[in-house]
């Protein structure tokens, strides 16, 4: 199984012939939010209300502990340092050695006075994890049933990911591989759907999961393949800059996503932020607590906020929290078209395959797993 990071629909007829070799191919429905909630749902089958990820930030919880809330400090710093790329990559690589953190850590541009009510949901190493928020992943179920598993390695620049998967896998011949690839969203992200290097990309991924095929079945061993995204991803038309409401909005708590406003607090002040909202004009919707259930995002304890401004496709906020102005961008609603996953396969899928969370089931069973 390969996850491509940003591997939709549209990016996946853009592959074409590349990917000749995996005849069978559908669109999932995704879920609402990032990669922070899909990836799970891929990986365990649940959806983000069950394992409970959405976004890379979300509300501390009393009596947990705060492993944010000391890098206020950072704000006693002039800006023009504390929002450094390579500062703040130090100060990442500090909290995940400090606190022993295996999972992503990134904390891109968020205003440090925000770090006092923020955590990070996700710690630990998905790929290594026996369970997201109770829900376990098809790679620890099959490990827990005594098949061999290989897993890339995350953390490794990606060239070199790739070297290495090739190589284990060359040499082992894992009864399940999981291979990670995070280059297509990146240029997608810096350059859109119409730049010149996603071109490159593609005829890479293309030729690294063809050798990771060979490899596999080069003894004759009967061979399954999944290519699977966790979304795809929207040009960008116009941009919102958030900062003139904010100041607006100073009774409650705030997030700015790329392309949501997450707010907490009292009902009568949600309230009077949705009118001003709507008042601005911004494109996009309200989504309340039940628009939120609908959707199947995690709202039990409301970490990922009361309710929620989502933009319309093709629109961010700029600056937001986790950065300035892109040119390709997801994280919409979930009728959008960016927010399908893409599936490629060589054997053919079955109708009931029709969402991220029935990617899981499928890969367990044909592993053998009973569930």
């Amino acid at each position: 199984m390969v996850f491509v990071d940003a591997f939709g629909p549209r990016q996946l007829e853009r592959f074409g012939s590349r990917l000749a070799y995996l005849g069978h191919r559908k669109q999932l429905e995704g879920v609402l939010g990032y990669t922070s909630g899909a990836l799970p749902t891929v990986l365990t089958g649940a959806e983000p209300a069950v394992h409970g990820r959405m976004c890379l930030f979300s509300e501390h919880r009393p009596g947990e502990a705060h492993l944010l809330a000391p890098l206020r400090w950072m704000g006693l710093l002039p800006r023009v340092l504390h929002e450094r790329r390579r500062f703040r990559a130090l100060v990442e690589r500090w909290l995940a050695f400090r606190h022993g953190l295996s999972g992503y850590v990134a904390l891109h541009k968020v205003p440090p006075e925000h770090f006092r009510w923020l955590d990070l949901p996700e710690r630990e190493d998905l790929f290594e994890a026996p369970a997201i928020g109770g829900a376990p992943t098809f790679l620890s179920r099959a490990r827990e049933a005594g098949l061999s598993v290989y897993a890339s390695p995350w953390r490794v620049a990606e060239p070199a990911r790739w070297r290495g998967a090739l190589e284990t896998l060359g040499r082992s011949r894992p009864d399940l591989a999981f291979l990670y690839c995070a280059e297509l969203d990146a240029i997608l992200h810096r350059e859109g759907n119409h730049g010149p290097s996603a071109e490159d990309a593609m005829d890479r991924i293309a030729a690294r999961v063809a050798s990771a095929r060979e490899r596999l079945a080069d003894d004759g061993s009967e061979l399954t393949t999944f290519v699977v995204g966790d979304h795809g991803m929207a040009d960008i038309r116009s941009t919102i800059d958030p900062r003139p409401t904010l100041g607006a909005l100073s009774a409650l708590r705030v997030f700015v996503d790329s392309t949501m406003l997450r707010c907490w607090g009292a009902s009568q002040d949600l309230a009077r932020a949705r009118s001003l909202i709507e008042r601005r004009g911004w494109p996009g919707k309200w989504l309340d607590r039940d628009d939120l259930r609908e959707a199947k995002a995690p709202t039990g304890d409301g970490r990922y906020g009361d309710a929620l401004f989502l933009l319309d496709e093709g629109v961010m906020f700029a600056p937001s929290f986790l950065g300035g102005a892109a040119a390709g961008m997801h994280g919409y609603d979930l009728r959008a078209a960016s927010c399908f996953a893409g599936l490629a396969s060589d054997r053919p899928l079955p109708a009931t395959c029709r969402a991220l969370s029935d990617l899981a089931p499928l890969v367990t069973k044909s592993l053998g797993l009973t569930n």
